[in-house]
Parts: structure tokens; sequence; C-alpha cells
């Protein structure tokens, strides 16, 4: 997520511009079955319909989408008025008031500024049977993905209690009954499904029961990021998963320091191992090492793997 006053940042856009150009170069962002280049989304946040737009401006050329972030629970979000901040009904007239926006008009805004799709990401509104209203008002406005966080903005404990998808269902329904929701005729708009997801079995469970187009999956990747092989037939184990992430940074050595690769390392050992002596000593080795190809030489000495090119996603 990048604020509009970071991009403001020319350092900060640059070195997005730079990741951006560089995933459509690189051959592990391609399908593994079509071979087509995987979609690259930036997602934007702010209160100012304006900055928006030429955020948006700025970055089209290069990305296949914006998702305007409308469910950020941080600190962050709350003090600088985006992200969730901006759902509930009390905030509404106070942005019209100040001469700014209704939330439904950013995205409107931003579908006529740019020509690329706009997708929009929400939580639950605070009075939650607002939230189907709140999708067919962004859908109606042309976003053509709502994907809904089923949980409560919260700046603690963001994600106590599981997500009540039954609201993701709610809003598939409200879509249909619009005539928004691609699947009708004339429609345009997606859905997808945000939380509760741990495994490929849950991936399989949540879309039966919310009937939504998709899954978006955050940070169990940093856990399991093998955890959509399933869908492409393929089986991925965490050693396989550990191997490919670190062929992947020396390949691409950018600005990833050793403690922020160890402790993607340390997310996929405890998520993938059973608590024994064996992972203690696979955490305390993987820690202590001191080079990316140390540490690639150990998960080959783990388990046989092959040549790092037939092992990228």
């Amino acid at each position: 997520m990048y604020t509009t006053s970071a991009l403001d940042d020319l350092a900060v856009y640059e070195q997005l511009i730079q990741a951006l150009q560089l995933g459509r170069e690189a051959p592990e962002n391609r399908d593994r079955v079509t071979g087509e280049v995987a979609p690259q989304i930036v997602q934007l946040a702010s209160d100012d319909t304006d900055a928006l737009v030429r955020a948006a401006r700025r970055i089209a050329p290069y990305a296949d989408g914006i998702d305007l972030n409308l469910g950020c629970p941080q600190r962050r979000a709350k003090d600088n008025h985006y992200g969730g901040y901006l759902l509930g009904k009390k905030d509404w007239p106070l942005l019209e008031t100040i001469g700014m926006f209704p939330v439904s008009h950013a995205v409107s805004s931003l579908s006529q500024a740019v020509s690329i799709p706009i997708s929009v990401k929400i939580r639950l509104c605070d009075h939650a049977l607002d939230t189907p209203k709140l999708a067919v008002k962004l859908a109606a406005s042309g976003a053509k993905i709502v994907t809904l966080h089923a949980r409560h903005v919260a700046i603690h404990r963001r994600r106590a209690n599981a997500a009540k998808l039954n609201f993701v269902a709610d809003i598939r329904d409200a879509l249909d009954q619009a005539g928004l929701h691609a699947s009708q005729p004339g429609g345009h708009c997606y859905v997808l499904s945000n939380g509760n997801v741990r495994s490929w079995s849950d991936i399989v469970q949540n879309l039966e029961k919310t009937r939504a187009d998709g899954v978006m999956v955050g940070e169990p990747l940093l856990d399991v990021p093998q955890l959509f092989a399933p869908s492409f037939g393929a089986t991925f184990t965490e050693l396989d998963a550990m191997h490919t992430y670190l062929s992947t940074c020396e390949k691409y050595p950018l600005e990833s320091t050793m403690p922020r690769i160890q402790q993607h390392l340390q997310y996929m050992v405890g998520a993938g191992f059973p608590p024994s002596r064996e992972t203690r000593k696979i955490h305390d080795t993987l820690r202590t090492s001191s080079s990316i190809q140390s540490m690639l030489q150990y998960v080959e000495s783990l388990q046989c793997i092959p040549p790092p090119s037939s092992m990228l996603l």
C-alpha cells in the first residue's frame, strides 16, 4: 500500500516503478500454465480525490490495475484519515462538508482518470449491514473488484476472532440483485473474499460458502508461500518453498537485508515444521548464517532438491 503523500517522494516513486518494470520482465512472474505475465496491481490510500487521481495517472503506464485501500486498520491510517477510517457513515458527511468527496466519488474519479481497472478493498462498516450497500455503491461507481476483509476496523487485535464470511456472500447477493456482478447481463464487478485462510482446503471451503469469485491472501503467504500451488496441480514442500525463496533473493539482490530474509525463513520454518529439537536446530542455523549461499547449501543438505532453475514457482 502506498499513500499518495509517500509517492510524492521521488525516491519512493522511482523504487515502485523499478519494481513494476522488474515484475513485468522477470520469468518468475509468469503464469506457470499459460505463460502470461501476472497482473500487477498498486494499492493507493488517501482521503484526497485529486491526490489519488494524480498518483494513479503516474502509475497507470506501469501497472495493470489500481486498488483503493478502504480497509487499513493501522494507527497511521486513523491519524491520517484514510483506509478503513473512511468506511463509517459518520465520516461521509464530514468529507462532503469540507469539500472533499463521498467515498464512492473517489472510485468514480479514478475510473474516469485511467484506463486500467479500479478495484477496492474494504472491511466491515461500523454497522456491518451497511457493508453490502457500500459495495453496491462502489461497484456502481466503476469498481471492477470489491474485496472484503470481513472483520471490523481495529487498531489492536486486528485479526481477533474469525472473519464473518457471511458478509462476503451478502455482497455477492447484493451485486447480483443490482445487476452489477460480472455474472449478470451488463455487469462488471467481481467479489473477492479475504480472511480465514491458512491452507488450500480453507480456500476451497471459503469459495463454496461465499460464492466469491476468488480469494485474497495476505500474511499467511509469509508462512506458507506455496499456498496456491494446488491451483495448478503442483505440490511443493516447505523446503521447496525455502529453496525457491533463497534462489530468488540470490538472483535479484535488491534491498532485502539479511535479517529480513532470515525472518521470512523463520516464518516458513515455524509454519511448516513441528516443534522439535530438529526444528530448533533449523531455526538456529538459518538465523546465524552469514550469507544467502550458505543458507541455500544448508537447505539443500536437509533434502535433495533440484537446481534452482527447476524450482521456480
